[in-house]
């Protein structure tokens, strides 16, 4: 069993959670339900602070990085590594979408339910590939010892790491986002 891709893919599969509990919420909008904007501002910064901070860093540095040092696909790294900054800025986007629709009311609702499924797609789309390209590219490529060195990281990391209170933070909202409307495995 490879602790490193089972950590990978269970991530991707807490932040699909957000994404899809993000558009069942504003789908409840659109279908005339109250715009639960703080639920709305924890789901975002779940997103940005969970990527930013813990999941982008760790594929860059554990996946990308190896994985160009040994050859693999220029272009798909290259892409994978701009989609992550590009993340990065479709949430400020999606932050002040959503500043318009609480501040300005619901002449704002149609920019912003766009400017989230549109994000979402994006999303969703750049983990599909990271599972369908950049996985398969690590199993083929990454020896034994790569593996064994990504499980020993992955196991240290699952103890208390210098941000484990912000991990731990995220967790518990991940907990309260999913926990809301839909019932997700723990990370």
């Amino acid at each position: 069993m490879n602790h490193a891709l089972d950590s990978i893919r269970n991530e991707h599969r807490s932040l699909s959670a957000v994404v899809h509990a993000l558009r069942d919420l504003v789908a409840r909008i659109r279908d005339g339900g109250q715009a639960d904007f703080g639920q709305l501002r924890a789901m975002l910064y779940y997103l940005d602070a969970y990527s930013a901070r813990l999941h982008h860093p760790q594929e860059d540095e554990f996946l990308l990085q190896p994985l160009r040092a040994r050859g693999a696909d220029d272009a798909l790294i290259d892409d994978l590594e701009r989609e992550h900054a590009r993340m990065a800025a479709a949430l400020r986007s999606l932050e002040q979408a959503l500043l318009r629709f609480e501040a300005g009311g619901e002449c704002e609702f149609v920019a912003f339910a766009t400017a989230v499924e549109g994000f979402c797609e994006f999303y969703l789309r750049h983990m599909r590939r990271e599972e369908t390209l950049l996985l398969p590219l690590a199993e083929r490529l990454f020896s034994d010892a790569d593996w064994a060195r990504l499980d020993g990281i992955c196991a240290a990391r699952s103890g208390p790491p210098e941000g484990a209170q912000e991990e731990l933070e995220l967790q518990q909202l991940y907990r309260r986002i999913v926990g809301a409307g839909r019932s997700e495995p723990d990370r």
